[in-house]
C-alpha cells in the first residue's frame, strides 16, 4: 500500500517529515482523524453501526424526552411526566382498603379523571393524553383513601401545575 498526494496541493503537516520505511500500521478499531466521530447522542444507528446521514450531510437524530418530577407539599404522591407518560408513587396508608387517583383541571375544557386502585396498589402510570386535557394545559393532582369500599373520604395535599 502507498499513499501518494498530488503535488502542489497539499502540503505536509508542519514540524513532521516522512520516513516511508517507519510506517507503522494502526491498531485494529482504533479512530484516527477524519473517521473519528467521537461520542454523538441521539444519533440514529443502522444495523451495521453506521451513522443514519441526511442528503445536506447532517446526522439523523431523534429528541429524547425530558422528564419532570412533581411532589406535593407532604411529600406523600410524586408523579413523574415524561412526554404524556405520567407515573404516580403515593404514600400507603394503613387500613386503607383502596385508592382513587384524581387529575383535574381548573380552566377550559374543564377535566375530572378518576382512577381507583386495590390497598396493595401504590404506583401507577397512566397516560395525561387520554383524560382529556390539552398538551400544555396546567393539571393538578391528588390521592383519595377509603377505610371502608368506595368511601374516598381522605385526600393528599394537592400537586398543581403539572404539565405534558
Amino acid at each position: 500500500m502507498s499513499l501518494t498526494f498530488p503535488t502542489g496541493i497539499q502540503q505536509k503537516p508542519s514540524s513532521l517529515s516522512g520516513l516511508p520505511n517507519r510506517f507503522s500500521r494502526p491498531s485494529f478499531g482504533t479512530l484516527y482523524g477524519f473517521d473519528a466521530v467521537g461520542g454523538v447522542d441521539g444519533v440514529l444507528l443502522a444495523e451495521n453501526g453506521d451513522f443514519l446521514i441526511t442528503e445536506s450531510g447532517d446526522y439523523l437524530e431523534v429528541e429524547t424526552a425530558t422528564s419532570t418530577t412533581y411532589t406535593n407539599s407532604d411529600s406523600s404522591l410524586t408523579i413523574t411526566v415524561t412526554g404524556s407518560s405520567a407515573v404516580f408513587n403515593w404514600n400507603a396508608v394503613s387500613s386503607a382498603v383502596g385508592y382513587r387517583v384524581n387529575l383535574f383541571t381548573v380552566n377550559a375544557p374543564n377535566v375530572s379523571h378518576n382512577v381507583d386502585y386495590g390497598s396493595s396498589t401504590t404506583s401507577a402510570t397512566i397516560d395525561l393524553s387520554t383524560i382529556g386535557a390539552n398538551s400544555g394545559q396546567s393539571i393538578w393532582a391528588r390521592y383519595f383513601w377509603a377505610f371502608q369500599a368506595g368511601q374516598f373520604n381522605s385526600s393528599s395535599p394537592t400537586i398543581q401545575g403539572i404539565t405534558f
